[in-house]
């Protein structure tokens, strides 16, 4: 037998943590997808800001990450015990490892240009997920089997 909620068993917090979650997993993500697109453009438009700590990679990648790994994990939890999807899971699992790549392979490997493809890539993932997982959230809760 899953372990699975029913609509009795289900803490009522769950659905509203998850939605919270998801959305904020997607507006992370989102986040992560603008800074390593628009960085580069705002660096050549306007050199000063070459200073800001946020604008750093490293840092940013750190902060994003201590944020959306947390929130992403948790979602999916609460998303996979009401829908039972499996593979909805992992893949929000691979996007989370494929995001925080660039972190652990580091620049020296993966160069500049690497670093943004995989981040992209691994943030179109944990958005398309997380859409998908809200969206289930929001259905009725899979039956014990």
């Amino acid at each position: 037998m899953r372990n699975t909620f029913t609509d009795s068993s289900m803490p009522k917090f769950a659905p509203k943590l998850q939605t919270r979650t998801d959305k904020l997993a997607i507006l992370l993500s989102s986040m992560c997808v603008l800074h390593c697109l628009l960085t580069p453009i705002l660096l050549i438009a306007i050199p000063s800001l070459a200073g800001v700590a946020l604008l750093n990679d490293e840092t940013f990648h750190r902060v994003m990450l201590f944020f959306v790994v947390p929130s992403g994990v948790l979602a999916l939890a609460i998303g996979y015990s009401h829908h039972q999807k499996g593979g909805l899971a992992m893949s929000g699992l691979l996007g989370l490892v494929v995001l925080s790549s660039p972190f652990w392979l580091g620049h020296e490997y993966l160069g500049e240009t690497g670093e943004v493809v995989v981040s992209v890539i691994g943030s179109a993932i944990i958005v398309a997920v997380h859409t998908i997982n809200y969206r289930l959230g929001k259905r009725k809760p899979a039956l014990p089997q």
